[in-house]
């Protein structure tokens, strides 16, 4: 790589054309985006609008051409073609409505994340959530080519291209959403509806963001109140047949403290869900969670505060055995703050973005073995406190004909305790005995990163490359290891290329180096875990990737595509196995993952899309050829959506194929097909009725390959009215619409 950079970097300085376009961004009601992001498609890097909405694009590139648009907050809006440059001035763009509801999705790059090229992005909007009501992350972006789940209950695990448990980096409101879990990270105590968008990144990201992140980002913005709107209160009702739902959420937002404030509240409860069997135990769930959060200008640039309070209580874990032995996460709470900035300039730097994220979290698990005829009851508890904070700085600024990207990132968790207790119950159904015992005393984790990257385009072709080097420590002072310590340097890096070859088609490739390390409770843990005991290995080594992407994109007037394929090879795989009842960790060798996606959109007439999806992938161990967990079956799926006057609709069918290729800790699981729709009108007066039903034909299929896993929900009905009070004319509560 070093030899490449060394070829490549006279290529990167290259002189720059003088003359620059001059943009002013404006919404549908004429007034300025102020701090907008913009990304012109085909070119590197971004630009960062100033408080009248007006930004220079340097250098210009020949008309026709497309800019990705994102507000002050990073909620991407719908791309504009540009045509024409205007004969003197400033060319006034109207930028409307939401990127999820376009269809770039297939084939645009993230217009404000740095990753390289050839990733494959994917926006699941605002509207996208509230025409399919989704009840956790995991189901919001089941839709996107490439992911995949640990099980279809409220603790479901989402994961990117086969690499699960602590692979796929989550960001919410640009802070790392960290657990203890073995299965990884799942956000279980998120309300979807809270959200603005999902930015579904697949492709390696650890030049960006270091640990965690081989098979992409997830990465999630609380909606925010956009300065000088109308006041407005939203609100959102629903219950449901199969899963017994039953939530409500509301916000109001307005102008205060210079600038504009959201605050919002919700809560929601569910019963055990119904699959075509019957009842499935122990998947009943409930939840509440309060928002406060200020946009205004400030310094020059957008300043953005959040605070989000989310609670998950009595999640139960759907297993095969919750008859015998249910587990149940009794709480899980996240208190999360997050302090963000960003601004053009100063002097020759397009933007400087920097952010500062804190956040505690807390996680118990219970597993009660139920009395049996040979025993009595026996209830093992876990609970796991930490917190969390992150800090990211980054510049960029032209050189040459490319830009030039610097940046710091820290993150880290501290104060990570674990506690074990356990009840016994005598035959009577009384506890008799409670002992406990200290799994992890206190430990902590620090990431400390530098990274840059270089861009530029020469004619058709667009040469890219970027490095970073972390510094990762890790300590655990009592506990069941005792006092331990880990320390290691771990580099990463990404070379890629893209060109034109036609008019609207591109194809990029790249190559890229990243690492990943042990979770604290992966080395230092010792206890209850939601499958049963496990026992962590304070002798794990860091993993490190090799990764080959390529994709081929395609744009039309009325279609987007976009064809990816992909070769990664992990080292020193970080392995969870099973022994008995218990479980253990260990590095095992490397690991092969080859994978295809295909991901396309059409407007087929007026108001009728089509969006479209299918994804294969293989994963094994390399040194006996023994596949890895996490795979994700074959599969694809093909949505509609319109829209006639007052009322819209949507349906989408998925279908899987067999699983007969399962890991050391899944099962064989059989093909299946799922068919959703959904259908609201606009009553009038911000108010909306939906109806939105899941798995309309009532096929029977796992809700997981675990080898627990349990039947997933029958088919699901459920009602939502919406409503938006004083937005002024023209408001809907609309599928998110408005």
């Amino acid at each position: 790589m070093r030899r490449a950079c060394a070829v490549l970097a006279p290529a990167l300085l290259a002189v720059a054309p003088a003359w620059a376009l001059e943009l002013r961004l404006v919404n549908a009601d004429g007034r300025p985006l102020a701090f907008a992001r913009v990304y012109v498609v085909g070119t590197p890097g971004q630009l960062i609008a100033d408080a009248d909405g007006r930004c220079r694009v340097d250098p210009t590139p020949a008309p026709p051409f497309e800019l990705v648009v994102a507000r002050a907050d990073g909620v991407a809006l719908a791309p504009v073609r540009v045509e024409t440059f205007p004969e003197g001035g400033t060319l006034e763009v109207v930028v409307a409505g939401a990127f999820s509801d376009a269809l770039t999705i297939a084939a645009a790059p993230a217009p404000d994340i740095e990753l390289p090229p050839a990733a494959g992005f994917t926006v699941v909007g605002r509207g996208e959530i509230a025409q399919f009501g989704p009840a956790t992350l995991a189901a919001a972006i089941e839709q996107v080519p490439g992911t995949g789940r640990s099980n279809e209950g409220a603790d479901a695990v989402p994961s990117l291209r086969g690499l699960a448990a602590g692979r796929t980096l989550i960001l919410l409101d640009e802070g790392r959403v960290t657990a203890e879990r073995r299965a990884g990270p799942s956000a279980t105590f998120l309300d979807p509806e809270t959200v603005d968008e999902v930015e579904v990144v697949r492709g390696p990201g650890s030049v960006s963001y270091g640990s965690d992140a081989f098979g992409g980002v997830l990465r999630l913005r609380t909606r925010l109140a956009d300065p000088g709107a109308p006041p407005a209160l939203r609100f959102a009702l629903a219950a449901a047949t199969g899963t017994g739902e039953c939530s409500g959420a509301a916000e109001f937002t307005g102008d205060a403290l210079g600038g504009a404030l959201l605050v919002g509240v919700g809560a929601r409860e569910f019963d055990d869900y119904e699959s075509p069997d019957g009842t499935v135990p122990n998947t009943s769930s409930s939840g509440y969670g309060f928002r406060l959060g200020l946009q205004r200008a400030a310094l020059g640039g957008n300043l953005r505060v959040l605070w989000r309070t989310d609670v998950g209580e009595d999640v139960g874990k759907p297993a095969s055995d919750a008859d015998v032995v249910p587990t149940t996460y009794p709480e899980e709470l996240s208190h999360r703050a997050s302090v963000q900035f960003d601004r053009p300039g100063p002097g020759e730097w397009r933007r400087l973005s920097a952010v500062v994220t804190w956040d505690r979290y807390d996680l118990v698990t219970a597993r009660d073995r139920l009395a049996t005829a040979a025993a009595p009851r026996r209830l093992e508890e876990s609970d796991v406190d930490a917190f969390d904070y992150g800090a990211r700085v980054e510049a960029e600024r032209p050189l040459g004909a490319g830009r030039l990207v610097v940046g710091i990132d820290l993150a880290g968790r501290y104060g990570l305790e674990a506690v074990n207790r356990r009840t016994d119950f005598d035959a009577a159904g009384e506890p008799v005995t409670t002992t406990s015992e200290v799994a992890i005393e206190s430990a902590r984790r620090d990431d400390a990163g530098a990274f840059a990257a270089l861009s530029t385009q020469h004619g058709r072709v667009r040469l890219s490359g970027g490095a970073r080097v972390d510094g990762v420590w890790s300590k655990n002072a009592g506990g069941y290891f005792g006092d331990r310590s880990t320390s290691t340097a771990a580099p990463s890096g990404f070379l890629a290329a893209a060109v034109d070859l036609a008019p609207g088609v591109e194809a990029s490739a790249q190559l890229s180096r990243g690492f990943r390390d042990a979770l604290l409770s992966d080395r230092y843990y010792r206890g209850v875990s939601g499958r049963g005991w496990v026992t962590g290995n304070p002798e794990l080594r860091p993993e490190t990737s090799w990764q080959l992407d390529a994709v081929l994109r395609l744009r039309r007037d009325r279609m987007q595509l976009a064809l990816f394929g992909y070769g990664y090879r992990i080292d020193d795989l970080i392995e969870r196995y099973r022994v008995g009842a218990d479980y253990y960790f260990r590095n095992r060798g490397s690991a092969d993952l080859v994978g295809v996606e295909l991901e396309a959109g059409a407007t087929l007439s007026g108001s009728l899309q089509l969006l479209a999806g299918a994804a294969w992938l293989r994963g094994e161990v390399r040194d006996d050829g023994t596949p890895t967990d996490g795979v994700p079956p074959p599969g694809a799926t093909l949505g509609l959506r319109g829209s006639a006057g007052r009322c819209w609709w949507q349906a989408r069918l998925a279908g899987y194929a067999r699983d007969e290729r399962p890991g050391p800790t899944e099962q064989e699981t059989a093909g299946y097909a799922v068919l959703d729709g959904s259908l609201g009108v606009d009553l009038g007066g911000g108010l909306e009725l939906a109806v939105l039903a899941r798995n309309l034909l009532d096929h029977a299929y796992l809700g997981g390959a675990d080898e627990r896993a349990a039947p997933a929900p029958g088919r699901t009905v459920r009602l939502v009215l919406r409503g938006v009070l004083g937005a002024g004319p023209g408001a809907t509560g609309g599928g998110g619409r408005s």
